[in-house]
């Protein structure tokens, strides 16, 4: 009787790292996140949002009933006791706030969920912001730890936003103008020179070695130059802005045309494109990325600029305010200048990652940032 020996089954050969399986199972494992976000969204942390919550509730009632500190001068005392039920109910209203939210969360169909999100992705925020506004007004109005001039209690901060309400608000409005008109046209100028030296190599040849050894100078070592030739301190204030803008606008656009596969214009070439549609249906789309890339790096550099701009000549905007409070000593007017700097410069930036997820959703997986 003859004895059958079984031959174990050969084992498939591996797969070369970014082959057909390494492609499938990466695209599998996104359609299980994308259907684990589905099917178990966000949950919201009941304990963690409640004790968010509680922290600005304390924050409105330390406010109110610590009694302020005795080393506080006059001038300060009458900031902090003109604006301390206003901060008080600041405190309340963010509790309120993220309380009435979390009750919507509640609630079935698109709101509940818009809510729900919120308050899962927020709770822990909302717990160390609470945090940080107690130990704010415990160091400062209450103890002064943290003593004036140098260090402002929440409440002068918003005694000096109330008092100088109007020269702020002309600020703000001239330095939106400023950084609207220069950041355009830096945007302008940084697409078509990233344009022209990513698509023809002559210009590539001649433009790109003097970009690389120009572009990095930082706008204050413009400001001597760019005053003394400009016809006005607008115009130069413009200038140094548009500058700013300018180069890393120009090396992303550059960046991006230059790496669009050469297979894009070979398919389009084929179907009888000419070089205005490679231009502008082909490399541009494709390039988008590395463009919002830089726009990102573009809008902090043009602040910078900015501010630096509107300390010499320039007689209004953020920059001024800042420099002519801090010759006079008065740190809570600066600290005010600057929380208005951070509110605008956060709201530029939510608008242009909401711009850039419009203009990129058809590579929403790929784009990570």
């Amino acid at each position: 009787m003859t004895a059958t020996v079984s031959r174990p089954s050969e084992a498939p050969a591996p797969q070369p790292s970014g082959g057909p399986a390494d492609r499938t199972t990466q695209g599998a494992a996104r359609i299980h996140d994308a259907l684990e976000k589905i099917t178990h969204p966000r949950r919201i942390d009941p304990v963690l949002t409640a004790v968010g919550i509680s922290s600005w509730v304390a924050f409105g009632v330390i406010t109110i009933a610590v009694p302020n500190s005795a080393k506080l001068s006059l001038r300060d005392v009458d900031a902090v006791e003109n604006t301390t039920a206003f901060t008080a109910i600041v405190g309340f209203g963010v509790a309120a706030v993220a309380g009435v939210t979390w009750l919507l969360a509640a609630r079935p169909g698109r709101v509940g969920a818009i809510a729900g999100t919120r308050v899962s992705r927020g709770a822990a925020w909302l717990l160390g912001s609470g945090l940080w506004a107690i130990f704010w007004q415990l160091s400062t109005a209450k103890t002064q730890i943290l003593a004036t001039p140098y260090f402002a209690a929440p409440q002068q901060i918003f005694d000096r936003l109330w008092n100088d309400r109007g020269i702020l608000a002309e600020s703000i409005g001239n330095s939106l103008l400023l950084l609207t008109v220069g950041f355009v046209a830096g945007l302008v100028a940084g697409l078509a020179t990233g344009l022209v030296i990513g698509w023809w190599q002559t210009a590539n040849y001649w433009v790109h070695p003097i970009l690389m050894f120009l572009g990095p100078v930082p706008a204050l070592a413009w400001v001597p130059i760019v005053f003394v030739l400009s016809p006005n301190a607008t115009s130069g204030a413009l200038f140094l802005i548009a500058l700013s803008v300018w180069f890393p606008i120009t090396v992303l656009t550059r960046s991006g045309i230059t790496s669009v596969p050469r297979s894009y214009y070979d398919v389009t070439q084929t179907l009888g494109a000419g070089n205005r549609f490679l231009i502008l249906r082909v490399s541009l789309p494709a390039a988008l990325p590395s463009i919002f890339t830089g726009a990102f790096m573009a809008l902090g550099a043009s602040f910078v600029s900015l501010t630096i701009a509107e300390n010499f000549g320039v007689n209004s905007g953020l920059g001024w305010y800042l420099n002519w409070k801090k010759s006079w000593g008065d740190y809570p007017a600066v600290y005010a200048g600057i929380v208005i700097l951070i509110v605008i410069c956060g709201l530029l930036l939510s608008a242009l990652f909401r711009l850039r997820g419009w203009a990129l959703r058809w590579e929403k997986d790929v784009t990570r940032w």
